[in-house]
């Protein structure tokens, strides 16, 4: 079996890559709430809102995973003269993209905003426009378009058939990339894969594959001369075809065949796995890695993403625990980022667990601590430990902790009754828990409920606050003085 963490290699480039992305960009709008009753109006549920969470869509959630992969991006797109354009506009701002938003004053931004009860979605409202840009906005784009190809490394076409990427945008970027000798991949729309004539891969799913060359798709022979027939009429380099559950196919117009079967060991969202999948592509191409061993990242990252909900990202640290988790210890992949535990814990939640949350020090692990972990443990089903880092020890304590913040994380991770462990920089975890909302909060006996950092947010929320019953109470200064008097 080859050994996929030389594939590590090209995730640290991914940096390295300069991918200009164009494509229709679209705000994704989800509202948060619960259905307890039928409306008395009309036979409709009614949802009582909870939350609602603004996230970048369409070419925006490209470029959000090029982003969240450490590349640099440039991209173009349109948005109308309105409140939702300024809004996305901030947006790409806020992730540091090099973007060139048109402003085109007769169309309005596409928002698609779901309403989501419990886990359920129960209804989706568009607001779009999809004509073609009019030719003062072609112009303005194809010019910005001009002004950056030479910066970057390769160009990717997201189209999402909202009116950008028409014929004659499509047709002048491959002309200008092909100019200067770089590749262009394609995630097409719509049934004409000809107006992609000349680009270099296409990554089409099943049915537009389908849909495109009239031919079945089912299976590994047939999805094969599906894509060589697209090859033939669009004189393309390749086919990426995304198969779901069947993985990925490549298929070279020099006569190579690769089939990828699906990583994914969860499936609870596939919507806007196809924008990860030609965001990891064009990251390792453009760092230099082989169509192929792309190819074989995308694969990974998409069994990754299909395990979120939403619209949803993939990170470099995952990628590399799914591509060497034999030789990442597990206490090492427990260590996670804010971010990565977010959406652990959105899984778990998705399933039914309870989640756990206590923090500290935990310098010099020691009797006390492990009481307290063993009953917080036992309270939930899954436990969150929130370390406070070395900053914040030194802030707090006029001190230097005795174990750096990896060894005392990595301690922590390496028990079984620890699920997740999440470094935190603050004096107190207030942010943590506003950010991670647990369903329980556990402290020691030694701590008043009234004394404990976060209570009242947790009861807040509807959460609760739990004493642990700590039998003997240690402390590391306790521990050291026994060890100096020679006791251990």
């Amino acid at each position: 079996m080859k050994d996929r963490s030389t594939l590590i290699n090209w995730i640290e480039k991914f940096s390295e890559a300069r991918v200009l992305t164009i494509g229709d960009v679209m705000l994704d709008r989800f509202v948060y709430g619960q259905v307890s009753r039928i409306s008395p109006e009309a036979p409709v549920p009614v949802l009582r809102s909870e939350r609602t969470d603004l996230v970048l869509g369409g070419a925006g959630n490209v470029v959000r995973n090029l982003c969240a992969m450490g590349s640099c991006v440039s991209f173009v797109s349109v948005v109308g003269a309105d409140s939702y354009g300024r809004l996305i506009s901030d947006m790409l701002l806020d992730l540091g993209i090099r973007s060139n938003l048109i402003v085109e004053q007769t169309r309005s931004t596409t928002v698609k905003t779901r309403f989501i009860a419990g886990q359920q979605q129960v209804l989706r409202v568009d607001e779009e426009t999809t004509y073609w840009l009019g030719e003062t906005a072609r112009e303005e784009v194809l010019q910005r378009i001009r002004d950056v190809i030479d910066d970057c490394d390769i160009i990717l076409l997201s189209d999402y058939r909202k009116g950008l990427l028409c014929q004659e945008i499509i047709r002048s970027t491959i002309e200008f990339a092909k100019a200067s000798g770089k590749s262009v991949l394609v995630d097409p729309k719509g049934v004409d894969f000809t107006r992609y004539q000349g680009a270099s891969v296409l990554t089409p799913n099943a049915k537009e594959l389908h849909e495109a060359t009239l031919l079945p798709v089912d299976g590994d022979v047939a999805v094969i001369n599906a894509a060589r027939a697209l090859i033939h009429t669009c004189n393309v380099e390749a086919i990426l075809a995304t198969r779901g559950s069947e993985g990925l196919s490549l298929i070279r117009a020099a006569g190579d065949i690769t089939h990828l079967r699906a990583e994914a060991r969860e499936v609870f969202d596939v919507s806007g796995a196809g924008d990860t999948v030609i965001a990891v592509l064009a990251a390792a191409v453009g760092a230099g890695a082989p169509l192929a061993e792309a190819a074989e990242l995308a694969n990974v990252a998409a069994g990754i993403v299909v395990g979120k909900v939403g619209t949803a990202v993939v990170h470099p640290r995952e990628l590399i625990q799914a591509l060497h988790h034999q030789k990442l210890s597990s206490a090492e992949a427990k260590v996670l980022p804010l971010e990565s535990a977010l959406e652990t814990i959105g899984r778990w939640r998705r399933q039914g667990y309870q989640v756990g949350f206590t923090n500290g020090v935990f310098d010099l692990l020691h009797h006390g601590h492990l009481s307290l972990l063993l009953q917080a443990s036992q309270i939930c089903d899954r436990l969150i430990v929130g370390l406070n880092s070395d900053l914040s020890v030194r802030r707090l304590t006029g001190e230097e902790p005795l174990q750096h913040e990896t060894t005392r994380s990595a301690i922590l991770a390496s028990l079984e009754l620890v699920d997740i462990v999440v470094i935190f920089h603050e004096d107190t975890p207030m942010r943590l828990l506003d950010a991670l909302r647990p369903d329980v909060l556990i402290k020691g006996a030694n701590y008043r409920i009234e004394e404990v950092i976060g209570g009242d947010l947790v009861r807040h929320y509807g959460g609760e606050v739990i004493l642990a019953d700590v039998a003997d109470i240690y402390t590391t200064n306790s521990t050291i003085a026994h060890m100096t008097k020679g006791i251990f």
